[in-house]
This record gives C-alpha cells, sequence and structure tokens, in this order.
C-alpha cells in the first residue's frame, strides 16, 4: 500500500505541476472542472444519492464553474440556480422525512465541492496565480506528507479518535511545520526574503485549514460507513482521499491572499 502511494505521487505530481505551469486557462479550468465531477461522483457514492439526484448535482457544479469562469460575482447566481434546481427536482417526488435528509446530502455536497474546486480556479487567476497555486499544493501536500511520516514514528496522542483514529497530534504538529517550511521554501525562491514575513504565518494557518479539511472527509466517510471515497488512485484511495485538504483549504487561501495583498509588495 505504501510502495504504491508512493508511486502514484511520483508520477502525478509532474503532471499536475506541468498543467498548472504550461497549460492554458481554459485547460486548466477543464481539468478543476472534471475533478470537481469526479469528487461528486463519489460524495454521491458515499452518500448513496438515486441516480437521477446525483445527476442533478452534476449540473449544480456545472452553474458552480461556469461561473467562476465566466465572472466570480456570477457564483451567488450559481448558487441560486442550485437551490432552484434541486427544489424542482424534489417537488415530484416529496416524501415527507426523507425529503429533509436528500436534500440536506445533495446540497451539502454542492455547495461544499462547488465552493471548495471553484476557489481552486480564483487562486490561479490570481496575479502570478500559477505561482500560488503551486505554492498551496506545497503546503498541503507537504502537510500531509509530514503529518504521515512523523505520525508513523513519532505518534502517540490521538487527535481525532472517534473520526480519524491514525491521526496523532505529533504528526499534526509536524505535517504543519513540513508545509509551512516548503510552502516558504517556494515564496522565498518566488518572491524573495521578504515575502516570508508574512507568508510564513499566513501558511501556517493554511496548513491547519487544510487538516480540518481531512478530518470534515474523514467524518463524511465515518458517518458514511466506507474506508475510501473511491479507487481511482493506487494507493490514496479516491480523488477526495488525496485533495480533500487541498480544496477545503483553498477557499482561505485565495481570500487570506486578497487581504494581505495591501501588505505584498510584490502582489
Amino acid at each position: 500500500m505504501h510502495r504504491a502511494r508512493v508511486i502514484t505521487a511520483v508520477l502525478l505530481l509532474p503532471l499536475v505541476v506541468g498543467l498548472i505551469l504550461y497549460a492554458p486557462k481554459l485547460v486548466v479550468w477543464l481539468a478543476i472542472l472534471l475533478a470537481t465531477e469526479v469528487g461528486w461522483y463519489e460524495y454521491a457514492r458515499m452518500t448513496r444519492l438515486p441516480p437521477d439526484l446525483f445527476m442533478a448535482g452534476v449540473f449544480c457544479l456545472l452553474f458552480f464553474l461556469i461561473a467562476l469562469y465566466a465572472q466570480p460575482v456570477l457564483f451567488l447566481l450559481a448558487l441560486w440556480l442550485s437551490l432552484l434546481l434541486l427544489t424542482l427536482y424534489f417537488l415530484p417526488r416529496f416524501v415527507g422525512y426523507e425529503f429533509i435528509v436528500l436534500f440536506g446530502f445533495a446540497l451539502a455536497g454542492v455547495v461544499y465541492l462547488g465552493i471548495s474546486f471553484g476557489h481552486l480556479f480564483l487562486v490561479f487567476t490570481l496575479k502570478e496565480g500559477r505561482l500560488w497555486l503551486l505554492i498551496l499544493m506545497a503546503v498541503v501536500f507537504g502537510t500531509d506528507t509530514g503529518a504521515y511520516y512523523t505520525g508513523r514514528a513519532l505518534g502517540r496522542r490521538s487527535l481525532a479518535p472517534r473520526v480519524s483514529p491514525k491521526k496523532t497530534w505529533e504528526g499534526t504538529i509536524g505535517g504543519t511545520l513540513l508545509g509551512s517550511g516548503l510552502g516558504g521554501l517556494l515564496a522565498y525562491f518566488f518572491f524573495g526574503l521578504a515575502s516570508l514575513k508574512w507568508l510564513l504565518p499566513f501558511f501556517f494557518l493554511v496548513s491547519v485549514a487544510g487538516q480540518i479539511g481531512d478530518l470534515l472527509e474523514s467524518m463524511i466517510k465515518r458517518a458514511c460507513r466506507v474506508k475510501d471515497s473511491g479507487q481511482i488512485l493506487p494507493g490514496h484511495g479516491g480523488l477526495l482521499d488525496r485533495v480533500d485538504a487541498l480544496v477545503f483549504a483553498a477557499p482561505f487561501f485565495y481570500w487570506g491572499l486578497s487581504f494581505l495583498k495591501n501588505w505584498l509588495p510584490f502582489f
């Protein structure tokens, strides 16, 4: 399992980095759109949504991503269209209390995935967005790697035993330090030493946000009684298993940078 995990990461990393650095804007958007729909498939499968409700979610997420590509301010319109579509879906299928459960599952998934994956694209659209997206990935995946190996070597105290028994406080600390350090290393390389004054504390918070996202997906899996969200990535499980922290941290990363730009002369 560990060997497959490493091989998958080694094979995918150059492809993802090449896509971010060199692909046209439309290609990056299409890649994020595809990843969003795969994530929705895995979410719908875990929560056992009916097939036709799954298709309604596909269109809802299309609203989100098309709105972000055309004009980010249209995001609110896309959210309303999603509510409209789900309401029309359930109108002839209303069955009492079960409606609340299914509507809640569907709307939560659409908002969770639409906002999260959508902000990956918004990060890409920033000035120097390709570099910022690489830095975000370095912080989040560095955190994941650091937490995994630190937890295996030093882990003693469980972080959230009812949600993810293998996660430890020692792993969390080690992951946060490695993720922040990798982000700082890339920021120094891209923007110089002065950038670290503001960015290192920010990367620390991004790392924490990513780990909260990982715990959120763990809670979803635990509630649905599944081990992995899917099997698309050998050694990692599903796509959501690999990018849950990344997409959850993306909104915080985007809005945090938007706030910090007033103090960042290189922004």
